[in-house]
Parts: C-alpha cells; sequence; structure tokens
C-alpha cells in the first residue's frame, strides 16, 4: 500500500501563517506610510487660511426707514479684503438707529446706510461740519441725510465743494411764513473737507450771518 502524501515542509502549518501574516501586516503598514506623506504634502501645499473679520450684517430684509433691533442684525465672518469700507462690527453700534437705506438679508450694515443720530455721527477725520442756508429752500426737502451734495454760490458759478454729504437737514417751519410770499431760511449741515469748507465760506464772502448757498443733491 502507497502511503499518504505529507503536505511539503514550509507551506502550511504556523509558521505559513505567521509569515503571511508579516507580509500583510507590512503591507498595510507601508500603505500607511504612503497615505500619511500624501497627506502630509498636501497639507503643506495648502495655501493658510484666508485671515476673516467680523462684521455685523442684516440677519433679515429690513425696509428702509425700520429702528434696527437685535432680531434684525448678526455678526458674520468676512475675509478681509471684501470688509466694505465703514462696516459696523457691533451689535450695539447699530440698534436703535434707523435704516436710511433699505437692507438685504446678509447685507453689511455701514454708517452710510443708517441716520445719523447726530449732525457729528461718524464724522470721519479730517472733515468738517458746516450749517448753510440753502437759497431755494424748498430745496431743502430733496436733500436726506446721507446723500451727496454739490454746494454753488447762491449768485451762481463754479462748484465751491463737489463731496459734500448731508449730515441733518433744517426740519420745516411751524410758524408759517411770515409774510405772503416770504418763506422761512431752511438749511443743512453738511459734511465737508477742511478745502471745500475753506471754500464755501471764501465763496460766501463773509463769516457774518448764514452761510447762503444753493446746495444740490448729487450722485456722488
Amino acid at each position: 500500500m502507497s502511503r499518504p502524501s505529507r503536505p511539503l515542509p514550509g507551506l502550511t502549518g504556523p509558521g505559513r501563517r505567521a509569515r503571511w501574516r508579516r507580509r500583510v501586516l507590512r503591507r498595510v503598514l507601508s500603505a500607511s506610510l504612503a497615505a500619511g506623506a500624501v497627506l502630509f504634502v498636501v497639507l503643506e501645499l495648502r495655501p493658510p487660511p484666508e485671515p476673516v473679520t467680523p462684521v455685523l450684517v442684516a440677519a433679515r430684509a429690513v425696509p428702509v426707514g425700520t429702528v434696527l433691533a437685535d432680531a434684525d442684525l448678526r455678526i458674520d465672518h468676512v475675509p478681509r479684503d471684501f470688509v466694505q469700507p465703514g462696516a459696523m462690527a457691533a451689535v450695539t453700534d447699530a440698534v436703535g438707529r434707523r435704516v436710511g437705506a433699505g437692507l438685504a438679508r446678509g447685507e453689511s450694515v455701514t454708517a452710510s446706510r443708517l441716520v445719523p443720530r447726530g449732525p457729528l455721527d461718524g464724522l470721519p477725520a479730517g472733515r468738517v461740519a458746516l450749517h448753510v442756508v440753502s437759497a431755494d429752500p424748498a430745496a431743502v426737502d430733496l436733500l436726506a441725510p446721507g446723500l451727496s451734495a454739490r454746494v454753488y454760490p447762491s449768485a451762481g458759478g463754479p462748484a465751491l465743494a463737489v463731496g459734500a454729504i448731508v449730515l441733518a437737514a433744517d426740519p420745516p417751519s411751524r410758524g408759517g411764513a411770515a409774510s405772503l410770499g416770504d418763506t422761512p431760511p431752511r438749511g443743512v449741515v453738511l459734511s465737508l473737507s477742511s478745502t471745500e469748507a475753506d471754500a464755501v465760506l471764501s465763496g460766501h464772502g463773509s463769516l457774518e450771518g448764514p452761510v447762503t448757498v444753493t446746495v444740490v443733491a448729487s450722485t456722488g
């Protein structure tokens, strides 16, 4: 009778399984090291995150004339290169302020979109506030706070200032005209550069009495 065949040494048994496990572990370890190297290269080559700045934005659509409340506002984080000039960063800076121009949801809240608390509210450095009387009192109704305006001599001539910003407008007189056809003087408070203010005062010709000029709303 023939003897039963025996497995060749080293092909089966505990030693064979141990070598197989070692090869599998080496392959898994190699794959892990390769994946780690790739991840390291990706992280090194990826640009650093862009710096962001907290910015106050509208939490919902806010119609013109609304007095802002906490629920109307939220803080967003915007890349510094996209922050609008004059953007506010604190809810307390805007709560209680009236919106001079409507805000869309997510739009930055800037000082120029809000009605000033007073004539000097938010006045930038290097600019002055000057009250002038309008040669045409009815024109004051067209000069809302925040609008750009040009200033001309009341007698006509080249513009004395082209970059004025209306800060406040005189309210209509409650007493009516002093006599038939006599309209009480009305004016506006303008934000002007020092050079523009000097030009307006020089063009007026005198520092005595009201500075009477022609103020015209403009697009900038």
